[in-house]
């Protein structure tokens, strides 16, 4: 019997999955210098942000006004008031986008700046936004938007199907950005103390990492249309500010490739750079075995180790599931790990001894550092990166500290769930 289309489709996205994990090179697993072992790299001094630039590309320059908004009350009037504000061109790229309230108010928003002649481009996920409805695209289009879909779902293409733009960022006449970990979905409504309301942590920027931000966007909708976009919204200023300006910041957008990404060049000359504290929140914890090493050795240097992330009420049990089987050795080197109690956490931020902090769409696991396409901001600033520490530890005044007994199965099914899912965290 011939297999459906559906079969086929299923199969060659399982064969894209196996061959990106099998033609993986080497990881990441030290810092050398040519004349030997050892730490050379202080995450507060200036040499840092030269590795960081050489080394992942990401281009760190002042002159930015960064403001962090926490959860939807914060973050949505910011959104709505930029965008009524733009004069020329909208630039949408949003992973998750669900039908609701949030998601009619953008609709407006975006409608009534495209009648008035902005240029809107809107640039969705096949699978985040696989709930909305063929009217909504259709919708805004008519009012003279162009929509684009990312990586739809095509026998032919099925290999790229794990591969997905987790990136949620919007870019305002490449001058005003936002990203961090929301979506246009009503979850992401209200203060992220209920049940029912998602605590996330955004940033508003206005300058140069901007103009970065509207980058990664071009990059994408180039992958997703085969159109590459110029224009003054990329490079509207006259010159790069140097990086002694104030609010220091630089846009990390990352894609699959082989070897090792960005992110993981990042986060490991972050973690291996810290001297004092390493504060992580992860919507999603699910270390490699290589970033498990390096917290753990991070530790074992003196640093502060300390995650929050979502407990049993998390949204992927699964991922709940992969962490109770790897938390125990993270736990037992002496991480600590808390899980959130009031709702869903969904935040995504890394903090480094009070001064070099990351907001974005990165969580700790396999899919964000090697699978999808995910970008953040990377701030050298001491005030914004303390204002992240002093949330993050009154998010852990809300959480609870997840004990060694707490990942214990709780039942013969409930063993099966941790080993099954344990299984798959190359995919989580």
């Amino acid at each position: 019997m011939l297999m459906s289309l559906g079969g086929l489709v299923f199969l060659a996205a399982l064969l894209g999955m196996l061959l990106a994990y099998l033609t993986r090179t080497t990881a990441i697993r030290r810092m050398r210098t040519l004349g030997g072992e050892q730490d050379i790299l202080d995450a507060r001094e200036g040499k840092f942000n030269i590795h960081l630039g050489l080394l992942t590309s990401v281009q760190v320059v002042g002159g930015n006004e960064i403001e962090v908004l926490f959860n939807g009350d914060q973050t949505f009037p910011r959104i709505w008031d930029a965008i009524k504000d733009a004069k020329h061109v909208i630039c949408v790229h949003v992973y998750e986008v669900n039908p609701g309230q949030v998601a009619d108010t953008l609709l407006r928003a975006l409608s009534e700046r495209a009648q008035a002649g902005v240029q809107v481009l809107v640039l969705l996920d096949a699978i985040g936004s696989g709930q909305m409805p063929r009217s909504y695209r259709q919708r805004l289009i008519a009012a003279g938007a162009e929509v684009a879909i990312y990586r739809p779902l095509r026998l032919k293409e099925a290999y790229k199907f794990q591969q997905r733009m987790h990136m949620r960022a919007i870019v305002i006449d490449g001058h005003i950005g936002f990203t961090g970990g929301f979506g246009i979905a009503d979850q992401w409504l209200g203060s992220g103390r209920a049940q029912d309301q998602w605590r996330d942590t955004n940033v508003r920027i206005a300058g140069p990492a901007a103009m970065q931000l509207q980058v990664a966007f071009s990059n994408n909708w180039a992958e997703a249309t085969g159109d590459l976009l110029i224009g003054d919204t990329i490079s509207p200023f006259n010159r790069m500010p140097s990086v002694d300006e104030p609010q220091a910041a630089g846009i990390m957008a990352c894609s699959p490739s082989l070897g090792s990404t960005n992110a993981e060049r990042f986060f490991f000359l972050a973690i291996t750079s810290a001297r004092e504290r390493i504060y992580i929140a992860s919507a999603y914890f699910v270390p490699t075995h290589g970033m498990r090493w390096l917290l753990m050795n991070a530790v074992d240097r003196g640093v502060d180790v300390r995650v929050l992330t979502p407990g049993s009420n998390t949204n992927q049990p699964m991922v709940w599931h992969a962490g109770r089987a790897i938390y125990r050795q993270l736990m037992d080197a002496g991480v600590r790990i808390y899980a959130y109690q009031p709702g869903m956490m969904h935040a995504k931020t890394f903090v480094a001894d009070a001064c070099w902090a990351t907001v974005g769409t990165f969580n700790i696991d396999n899919r964000s550092m090697t699978l999808n396409d995910e970008v953040a901001l990377i701030i050298r600033d001491e005030t914004i990166a303390q204002c992240l520490e002093q949330h993050f530890l009154a998010d852990l005044e809300d959480s609870k500290e997840l004990l060694p007994r707490d990942l214990l199965p709780e039942s013969r099914l409930d063993w099966i769930k941790i080993r099954g899912s344990r299984l798959l965290t190359p995919f989580l």
